[in-house]
């Protein structure tokens, strides 16, 4: 019976499933093959739970990109790994894939990669479910369904504002673990605003993770300035909205947000050099507003271990979120680059 420790492959080529059985098996899970688009979604849909999901893109009947769209839109698969599977190189095609929501692009010939992404993903922690609301703020229904979905996925009940006014009301008559922003509003007052005034009025620290279509720093460093805990750039993966959602939470929890963390304060160019090389170059990357797929993709490493670096970062330097890392230690980074 497969379960969360089973890697889920679509594959016509039973030789090839012979290849990526070995993989699973390598890291001890369990394996399902399927050959066409129904019988992988019949899987997707049968309540079980996988550690990864394997697509080739040219299979016996129906359309892989279509079975990664379907995991996507399923709040228990949401989260999902998914590699996608190509036999030549087809920029167009691995766009193509990522949009509909693979989390990596393989060559069938990078046996290795995919053996290295198979890890990353089996070596995971086990999901945790999250308890209490969240509230999204965001004026577009199907935006907001979407990230409905994913937080669900998390275990957790969703109230959605579409204007200042409903987020206000819903801010006095709830206490919310997770609050989510959008920038840009149909509303007089933006997303940014709203934090400010949250910051400003509410003695409890809701967690909160702002989002926008614009992807650069000055809006950035404007949303954290005004209280946001974190920010991320539309459009992103369902694995990067869960995982920092769940990053902010899991910090919040096991610390005490009104009381200053003295490591932070205290954070010297002592603190910098416990970081390993790799740490420090994606540091840099982090005070560039860079994404963690572009630096990913920059430093020819997978969007998972981008994550794993990330998190020793923040436990060696202390920092609770990238707003931290940007803030204060853009000066030392520069300087570590240029030793």
């Amino acid at each position: 019976m497969p379960n969360k420790h089973t890697l889920l492959c679509l594959e016509p080529s039973l030789a090839r499933q012979t290849l990526i059985r070995r993989i699973a098996e390598a890291h001890q899970l369990g394996f399902l093959g399927c050959r066409e688009e129904s019988e992988a979604n019949a899987a997707l849909a049968s309540g079980q739970s996988f550690a990864v999901l394997i697509v080739a893109h040219q299979i016996e009947q129906g359309d892989s990109l279509q079975v990664i769209e379907t995991a996507r839109l399923s709040p228990q698969h949401a989260t999902l790994p998914i590699a996608f599977l190509m036999g030549e190189r087809k920029p167009r095609l691995a766009q193509a894939a990522m949009a509909a929501g693979a989390t990596e692009i393989f060559l069938r010939s990078e046996h290795r990669e995919l053996m290295d992404f198979v890890g990353e993903c089996s070596n995971s922690s086990e999901q945790q479910r999250y308890t209490g609301k969240v509230l999204l703020v965001e004026d577009s229904e199907s935006h907001a369904r979407y990230l409905e979905h994913l937080c669900q996925a998390l275990g957790m009940q969703v109230d959605i504002a579409a204007d200042i006014s409903t987020a206000e009301k819903c801010c006095k008559a709830n206490v919310y673990q997770l609050i989510v922003v959008d920038v840009v509003l149909k509303d007089s007052k933006t997303g940014i605003s709203f934090v400010r005034d949250i910051r400003q009025t509410q003695e409890n620290r809701q967690p909160i993770l702002v989002m926008s279509s614009f992807d650069d720093v000055p809006r950035k460093l404007m949303a954290m300035k005004s209280g946001a805990d974190d920010f991320i750039s539309k459009p992103f993966t369902p694995e990067k909205f869960v995982w920092r959602a769940k990053k902010i939470m899991e910090r919040h929890a096991d610390c005490d947000a009104a009381e200053p963390n003295p490591a932070l304060a205290a954070a010297t160019d002592t603190l910098l050099a416990q970081l390993s090389p790799r740490e420090h170059e994606i540091l840099q990357r982090i005070v560039a507003g860079q994404s963690d797929r572009s630096i990913a993709s920059e430093l020819g490493i997978s969007f998972w271990t981008v994550r794993s670096h990330l998190q020793h970062i923040f436990n060696k330097t202390g920092a609770i979120n990238r707003r931290e890392l940007m803030v204060r230690f853009m000066p030392a980074s520069k300087k570590v680059g240029r030793g």
